[in-house]
Formats: C-alpha cells, sequence, structure tokens
C-alpha cells in the first residue's frame, strides 16, 4: 500500500449550470478510473447508485460503493448555508462547504506527515441562492482495520498479559501519533478508536492512521485541552471488553509526554488527573444520551 501520510497530488474541474455552478476535486492518482467509470461531474459522483448504506444523520449520508473494481465511500452532505472564504490553514484547496473542508484536512494533515485514510475527490454544487451540496471520497481503507473493531470483536488479539508488548507497541503508535498531530497545529477532536485505524498489529512498530476528518481544531489557543480531550476520548472509547488496563492507559500519557523512564512533572500530574475527569465525564455524557434514546424509542 502506498504511505499514507504522502501528500496528494490533485486536479480540479469546475462548469456553470442553470441555478449556479460546481466544481470537482479530484486526487490525480485516481482520474483515470474514476473517468472510465463515467465519473466527470458534480451529479455524476453525488448520485452515485447501487451503494451500501453504512450512516445516516440528520445533515449527511455515507454509503460504501464499488468503482471500477475498488471500494469507497461516499460522504453526501445536504444542503448548508455557503461558508464564505473558509479555508484550511496550509491546505492547497480552498472550499466552501463541509466536503469540501473535510478535504481540505486531509490534504494538510498528509502535507504535515499525519497518515489518513486515502482522499479520493470532493465537490461542490453552489446554488445562486448561497446554499451549497457537497459530497466527499475516500478509498476503503485496507488492510488497515479501525481499532474499535479489534478491541469489539476480536478482543483476544490484544487482552491478557501474554499480549501486554503488542498492546504497547500499538499505544506508543497512538500516543505518537497525537504528539505529532499536536505539534503540527491540529486536533482530531473525535481521536477515539472508532476513528483510528491500524496497520502491522503483530508488528514491533504498527502502524496507525486516521480518517472522518470532518471535526479538526486548528485553534492553537485550544492547545493545552488538545492532549486532554484527544486522550480522553481515546481512553474512553478502548473500555470494553477490559482490551487495555489502567497501566496501559498511563503508559499511553507517558509515551505522548514523552517522558521514557523519567518521573512525571508536577505539571504532567495535575494534566494526568485532568484527562482522567475528562474520560469520566466523556462516560457520563455517554450514557445520558443512551438513556435519552431508549426513553424515546420506548
Amino acid at each position: 500500500m502506498k504511505d499514507l501520510s504522502s501528500p496528494i497530488r490533485i486536479r480540479e474541474t469546475d462548469s456553470s449550470e442553470e441555478n449556479g455552478f460546481w466544481r470537482v476535486v479530484v486526487n490525480c492518482d485516481y482520474i483515470d478510473a474514476l473517468e472510465r467509470a463515467g465519473l466527470r461531474s458534480f451529479s455524476g459522483y453525488f448520485y452515485l447508485q447501487n451503494g451500501t448504506p453504512i450512516k445516516k444523520v440528520k445533515s449527511r449520508s455515507v454509503v460504501r460503493v464499488e468503482i471500477a473494481g475498488s471500494v469507497f465511500f461516499l460522504k453526501r452532505y445536504d444542503k448548508e448555508r455557503r461558508q464564505i472564504h473558509a479555508h484550511s490553514q496550509f491546505s492547497p484547496v480552498l472550499y466552501s462547504s463541509e466536503g469540501g473542508k473535510e478535504f481540505a484536512n486531509y490534504c494538510v494533515f498528509r502535507k504535515n506527515g499525519l497518515a489518513t485514510a486515502v482522499p479520493v475527490a470532493m465537490g461542490e454544487r453552489i446554488f445562486d441562492d448561497g446554499t451549497i451540496e457537497s459530497f466527499l471520497l475516500t478509498k476503503d481503507f485496507f488492510p488497515y482495520v479501525q481499532i474499535e473493531h479489534i478491541i469489539r470483536y476480536e478482543p483476544s488479539k490484544l487482552a491478557g498479559p501474554h499480549n501486554s508488548d503488542k498492546r504497547r507497541n500499538i499505544l506508543r503508535a497512538v500516543a505518537c501519533y497525537a504528539r505529532n498531530m499536536h505539534t503540527s497545529g491540529f486536533n482530531h477532536q473525535d481521536f477515539n478508536a472508532t476513528h483510528l485505524l491500524l496497520s502491522d498489529l503483530q508488528g514491533a512498530s504498527p502502524r496507525v492512521a486516521l480518517f472522518d476528518l470532518q471535526r479538526v481544531d486548528q485553534n492553537r489557543l485550544k492547545k493545552f485541552h488538545w492532549s486532554i480531550k484527544a486522550l480522553a476520548e481515546f481512553n474512553y472509547s478502548s473500555l470494553e471488553n477490559d482490551v487495555f488496563s489502567d497501566a496501559d492507559r498511563i503508559f499511553l500519557f507517558r509515551v505522548y509526554r514523552n517522558r521514557g523512564q523519567d518521573p512525571l512533572s508536577f505539571f504532567e500530574h495535575i494534566q494526568w488527573m485532568l484527562i482522567q475527569m475528562k474520560t469520566k465525564r466523556i462516560a457520563r455524557h455517554t450514557e445520558k444520551n443512551r438513556a435519552r434514546k431508549r426513553a424515546l424509542s420506548d
């Protein structure tokens, strides 16, 4: 598989239509295959048929589609108000929509050497009334798998004392990714086992990548809180099936802080305490949401 941290080259196409105009930005590695499949316009992508529904929420949907023998995920964003002059810092892609913003986030992560799923294309249809539709197309991330999948469905691969080194190798990769992400000036606001991808599970240096980059914070004034939020998100999302222990979680924090065998400083002890508190708040908030949904369904 091609290095998932490599920057991508893009080509943009645009055209006017009766009620506005559209633009499509495509990863150059996929132009030929997509055009052979007849995908040359916004409508061609946005109205792709025969996809398998993956997710549907109020403002967007995700379907799994096959194009030219390969698997992709198509995320469609419903009409929204145009994001005037929006841009992602250091990104080569300007955008006016949620789909465009997420594609730009993929580009800027890769420009900073941060591995992600493969961004393939994005498109925006801008209407004369100021509303906009958009889409994002990403490549299936095989052979990477979600860490959540292993924790939930294959816990025996990581649980138990005999898998301690394997867990530590994974946590080291996760911690280093989080540190590099924050040093680069970004924080994935859902840095959890769902969105973290893993490859080479058995190796001493497993590879980690991220997907679903819709919510990325670039406000450096919040940088102190980034580590608290990101590590708490991961800690909560990895509680299932008791795969990771408390000792594993402190190991994750120590690697993030690059402490080696040195003791934590006073500041770091405070930071770790805040991460634990944030993890508990996430658990309470999640349970309240689940209880509310159960009540609504009864």
